[in-house]
């Protein structure tokens, strides 16, 4: 009976030992594989279904060091002016920017278009935005519905 109890005794110490440095090891080992993921493809700003107006930054994340291929496009819809004078909407949609960016990763994942004019040259203009690398693609919609405005 007393060497069962000492036996239970001993396992017990062993298991709860903390200054075991192999579980140690393996414990940040664990630590460290959890909390560096890879960043998934993603557009970070602006936001999907926001309203631009002017000239901005579009950024992201990606797999550091990967290239990302960047395409804006828009389309527009016309301004015409009635019998009255007034400015209204006319034809419409008409394609109208078609560019294509080349951009870097750093090594923390994030991805930088450091300019570009998103402005309404109609009525109101939809800018599709599709950034593509690794073989993944997403895309994000944004608008600028700002109205024309007669000046007499």
């Amino acid at each position: 009976m007393k060497a069962f109890i000492l036996a239970g005794f001993l396992l017990f110490n062993l298991s709860n030992d903390s200054n075991n440095p192999a579980d140690e090891a393996m414990s940040v080992n664990l630590t460290r594989e959890k909390a560096v993921p890879a960043p998934e493809l993603s557009i970070s700003f602006p936001k999907n279904n926001q309203k631009v107006r002017g000239a901005y930054k579009i950024y992201g994340k990606a797999k550091p060091g990967s290239v990302v291929e960047l395409h804006v496009s828009s389309s527009y819809f016309k301004t015409t002016r009635d019998e009255r004078k007034k400015i209204a909407k006319g034809e419409g949609p008409v394609a109208r920017m078609n560019r294509k960016f080349s951009l870097k990763a750093d090594r923390n994942g994030t991805w930088l278009l450091k300019e570009i004019e998103l402005l309404n040259a109609g009525w109101e203009e939809t800018f599709i935005i599709k950034a593509t690398a690794d073989k993944k693609s997403v895309s994000i919609r944004v608008y600028d519905n700002t109205r024309p405005v007669r000046i007499d």
